[in-house]
Protein backbone atom coordinates (compact mmCIF):
# COMPACT_ATOMS: atom_id res chain seq x y z
CA UNK A 1 0.00 0.00 0.00
CA UNK A 2 1.07 3.12 -1.05
CA UNK A 3 2.34 5.77 2.13
CA UNK A 4 -0.06 8.04 0.66
CA UNK A 5 -3.14 5.89 1.09
CA UNK A 6 -2.44 5.16 4.59
CA UNK A 7 -4.34 7.08 7.50
CA UNK A 8 -2.23 7.28 10.61
CA UNK A 9 -4.70 7.03 13.72
CA UNK A 10 -5.04 8.65 16.37
CA UNK A 11 -3.29 7.85 19.87
CA UNK A 12 -6.20 8.66 21.81
CA UNK A 13 -8.64 6.35 19.85
CA UNK A 14 -8.79 2.70 20.76
CA UNK A 15 -9.18 0.12 18.44
CA UNK A 16 -12.97 -0.50 19.75
CA UNK A 17 -13.26 3.04 18.26
CA UNK A 18 -11.30 4.06 15.70
CA UNK A 19 -11.84 0.65 13.39
CA UNK A 20 -16.10 1.28 13.32
CA UNK A 21 -14.87 4.70 12.67
CA UNK A 22 -12.62 3.53 9.79
CA UNK A 23 -15.60 1.83 7.83
CA UNK A 24 -18.98 2.85 9.21
CA UNK A 25 -17.98 6.34 10.22
CA UNK A 26 -16.26 6.95 6.86
CA UNK A 27 -19.34 5.97 4.88
CA UNK A 28 -21.74 8.63 6.59
CA UNK A 29 -19.08 10.93 6.89
CA UNK A 30 -18.67 12.06 3.31
CA UNK A 31 -22.57 12.67 3.79
CA UNK A 32 -22.32 14.66 6.80
CA UNK A 33 -19.77 17.05 5.21
CA UNK A 34 -21.59 17.12 2.02
CA UNK A 35 -25.23 17.97 3.09
CA UNK A 36 -25.23 18.50 6.96
CA UNK A 37 -24.94 22.07 8.06
CA UNK A 38 -26.02 24.20 11.77
CA UNK A 39 -29.36 24.36 12.52
CA UNK A 40 -30.78 22.05 9.73
CA UNK A 41 -33.05 19.30 11.00
CA UNK A 42 -31.29 16.22 10.34
CA UNK A 43 -32.95 12.28 10.50
CA UNK A 44 -30.31 9.38 10.54
CA UNK A 45 -32.81 6.26 9.17
CA UNK A 46 -32.32 2.78 10.67
CA UNK A 47 -29.85 2.85 14.10
CA UNK A 48 -26.90 0.44 13.71
CA UNK A 49 -23.46 0.83 13.24
CA UNK A 50 -23.87 3.56 10.36
CA UNK A 51 -26.68 5.59 12.21
CA UNK A 52 -25.04 5.45 15.61
CA UNK A 53 -21.59 7.18 13.98
CA UNK A 54 -23.98 9.39 11.44
CA UNK A 55 -25.90 10.50 14.97
CA UNK A 56 -22.38 11.94 16.54
CA UNK A 57 -21.19 13.30 13.18
CA UNK A 58 -24.45 14.88 12.73
CA UNK A 59 -24.23 16.61 16.44
CA UNK A 60 -20.42 17.87 15.88
CA UNK A 61 -21.74 19.31 12.50
CA UNK A 62 -24.47 21.95 14.50
CA UNK A 63 -27.37 19.51 13.54
CA UNK A 64 -30.80 19.08 15.10
CA UNK A 65 -31.36 15.10 14.85
CA UNK A 66 -33.72 12.94 15.12
CA UNK A 67 -33.17 8.97 14.88
CA UNK A 68 -35.23 7.17 13.03
CA UNK A 69 -36.07 3.72 13.71
CA UNK A 70 -38.44 0.43 13.27
CA UNK A 71 -39.52 0.21 17.23
CA UNK A 72 -38.81 1.53 20.66
CA UNK A 73 -35.70 -0.57 20.82
CA UNK A 74 -32.96 1.54 19.89
CA UNK A 75 -34.68 4.59 21.23
CA UNK A 76 -31.92 4.38 24.54
CA UNK A 77 -28.72 4.01 22.42
CA UNK A 78 -29.76 6.43 20.03
CA UNK A 79 -30.36 9.17 22.54
CA UNK A 80 -26.83 8.16 24.44
CA UNK A 81 -25.01 8.91 20.84
CA UNK A 82 -26.28 12.24 20.81
CA UNK A 83 -30.18 11.84 19.27
CA UNK A 84 -31.90 15.26 20.11
CA UNK A 85 -35.20 13.07 19.42
CA UNK A 86 -36.51 9.97 18.85
CA UNK A 87 -39.17 8.26 16.51
CA UNK A 88 -40.62 4.64 15.86
CA UNK A 89 -41.99 5.31 12.65
CA UNK A 90 -40.07 3.54 9.68
CA UNK A 91 -42.07 0.92 7.80
CA UNK A 92 -45.45 2.18 9.06
CA UNK A 93 -46.93 5.21 6.22
CA UNK A 94 -48.96 6.59 8.61
CA UNK A 95 -46.35 7.48 11.30
CA UNK A 96 -44.25 8.52 8.82
CA UNK A 97 -46.91 10.89 7.44
CA UNK A 98 -47.33 12.41 10.29
CA UNK A 99 -43.51 13.70 9.88
CA UNK A 100 -44.36 15.39 6.78
CA UNK A 101 -41.79 18.27 6.08
CA UNK A 102 -39.77 18.16 9.26
CA UNK A 103 -36.27 17.17 7.88
CA UNK A 104 -33.95 18.89 5.57
CA UNK A 105 -31.69 15.95 5.68
CA UNK A 106 -32.54 12.38 5.91
CA UNK A 107 -29.87 10.26 5.70
CA UNK A 108 -30.35 6.20 5.10
CA UNK A 109 -28.48 4.16 6.39
CA UNK A 110 -30.54 1.08 5.80
CA UNK A 111 -29.59 -1.43 3.18
CA UNK A 112 -32.81 -2.11 1.57
CA UNK A 113 -34.55 -0.69 -0.93
CA UNK A 114 -37.78 1.01 0.68
CA UNK A 115 -40.55 3.18 -1.29
CA UNK A 116 -38.84 6.51 -0.57
CA UNK A 117 -42.59 8.09 -1.26
CA UNK A 118 -42.81 8.19 2.45
CA UNK A 119 -38.97 9.24 3.20
CA UNK A 120 -39.43 12.59 0.57
CA UNK A 121 -42.78 13.52 2.12
CA UNK A 122 -40.65 14.04 5.48
CA UNK A 123 -38.28 16.85 3.64
CA UNK A 124 -39.09 20.22 3.90
CA UNK A 125 -38.65 22.21 0.66
CA UNK A 126 -35.52 22.03 -0.96
CA UNK A 127 -34.79 18.83 1.72
CA UNK A 128 -32.11 16.14 0.14
CA UNK A 129 -32.48 11.98 1.10
CA UNK A 130 -29.50 10.47 0.65
CA UNK A 131 -28.99 6.80 0.69
CA UNK A 132 -25.96 5.38 2.02
CA UNK A 133 -27.31 1.63 2.31
CA UNK A 134 -26.05 -0.17 -0.45
CA UNK A 135 -29.46 -2.91 -1.48
CA UNK A 136 -28.82 -6.09 -2.62
CA UNK A 137 -27.55 -6.32 -6.60
CA UNK A 138 -30.38 -8.00 -7.32
CA UNK A 139 -33.46 -4.62 -5.80
CA UNK A 140 -31.66 -2.11 -6.50
CA UNK A 141 -34.24 -0.23 -9.25
CA UNK A 142 -36.83 2.34 -7.48
CA UNK A 143 -38.96 4.75 -8.56
CA UNK A 144 -40.45 8.36 -7.74
CA UNK A 145 -42.82 11.28 -9.43
CA UNK A 146 -40.94 13.84 -11.35
CA UNK A 147 -43.94 16.94 -10.28
CA UNK A 148 -43.49 16.40 -6.65
CA UNK A 149 -39.49 16.90 -6.86
CA UNK A 150 -39.64 19.24 -9.46
CA UNK A 151 -42.43 21.46 -7.42
CA UNK A 152 -40.82 21.07 -4.41
CA UNK A 153 -36.89 21.42 -5.62
CA UNK A 154 -36.23 17.92 -3.60
CA UNK A 155 -32.71 15.92 -4.51
CA UNK A 156 -32.41 12.38 -3.96
CA UNK A 157 -28.58 11.96 -3.43
CA UNK A 158 -26.13 8.81 -3.05
CA UNK A 159 -23.00 9.02 -1.40
CA UNK A 160 -20.42 6.22 -0.82
CA UNK A 161 -17.71 5.80 1.52
CA UNK A 162 -14.86 8.87 2.12
CA UNK A 163 -11.66 9.30 0.39
CA UNK A 164 -8.07 9.60 1.84
CA UNK A 165 -8.47 13.33 2.72
CA UNK A 166 -11.98 13.03 4.94
CA UNK A 167 -10.87 10.04 6.22
CA UNK A 168 -7.85 12.10 7.45
CA UNK A 169 -9.77 14.74 8.97
CA UNK A 170 -12.53 12.49 10.23
CA UNK A 171 -10.48 10.99 12.17
CA UNK A 172 -8.47 14.13 13.92
CA UNK A 173 -12.13 14.94 14.40
CA UNK A 174 -12.14 12.38 16.33
CA UNK A 175 -9.36 12.03 18.03
CA UNK A 176 -10.17 15.85 18.57
CA UNK A 177 -13.93 15.29 20.35
CA UNK A 178 -12.98 12.17 22.91
CA UNK A 179 -16.02 13.49 24.77
CA UNK A 180 -18.04 12.12 21.86
CA UNK A 181 -16.28 9.12 20.73
CA UNK A 182 -13.70 7.77 23.20
CA UNK A 183 -15.79 7.66 26.38
CA UNK A 184 -17.68 4.16 26.10
CA UNK A 185 -16.09 2.00 24.06
CA UNK A 186 -19.47 -0.39 24.43
CA UNK A 187 -21.59 1.63 22.73
CA UNK A 188 -19.61 0.81 19.49
CA UNK A 189 -20.66 -3.28 19.93
CA UNK A 190 -17.43 -3.94 18.76
CA UNK A 191 -15.58 -7.87 19.72
CA UNK A 192 -11.75 -8.37 19.44
CA UNK A 193 -11.10 -11.72 17.70
CA UNK A 194 -7.88 -12.95 16.98
CA UNK A 195 -7.32 -13.24 12.99
CA UNK A 196 -7.34 -16.56 13.37
CA UNK A 197 -10.83 -16.69 13.75
CA UNK A 198 -11.87 -14.48 10.79
CA UNK A 199 -13.89 -17.51 9.24
CA UNK A 200 -16.01 -17.66 12.45
CA UNK A 201 -16.84 -14.26 12.44
CA UNK A 202 -17.83 -13.71 9.04
CA UNK A 203 -20.11 -17.03 9.49
CA UNK A 204 -21.87 -15.17 12.10
CA UNK A 205 -22.08 -12.30 10.27
CA UNK A 206 -23.70 -14.13 7.28
CA UNK A 207 -26.34 -16.06 9.15
CA UNK A 208 -27.44 -13.18 11.54
CA UNK A 209 -26.24 -14.68 14.42
CA UNK A 210 -23.65 -11.69 15.49
CA UNK A 211 -25.86 -10.12 18.07
CA UNK A 212 -25.35 -7.06 19.30
CA UNK A 213 -21.84 -6.74 17.75
CA UNK A 214 -21.87 -4.83 14.78
CA UNK A 215 -18.45 -5.04 13.93
CA UNK A 216 -15.56 -7.73 14.16
CA UNK A 217 -12.07 -6.53 15.26
CA UNK A 218 -9.22 -8.72 13.60
CA UNK A 219 -6.42 -8.85 16.02
CA UNK A 220 -2.61 -10.24 14.85
CA UNK A 221 -0.40 -10.64 17.58
CA UNK A 222 1.53 -14.09 18.50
Amino acid sequence: IEERFAIQLPDTLPPEVACPLICGGGTVFEAIVDYVESGKSVAIASIGGLGTAAIRFARLFGGQVTALSRSEAKRGGAMKAGAHFFEACLGDVDKMADLAGKFDVILDTNPTNPDIGPYMGMLKINGTYCKVGIPAASDMNFTYAWIPTIFTQKKIAGSIVTGTRRMKRMMELAGNELDVFGKDNEEWHTETVHMTEVNEAMDKLQQGKAGHTYRYILKWDK
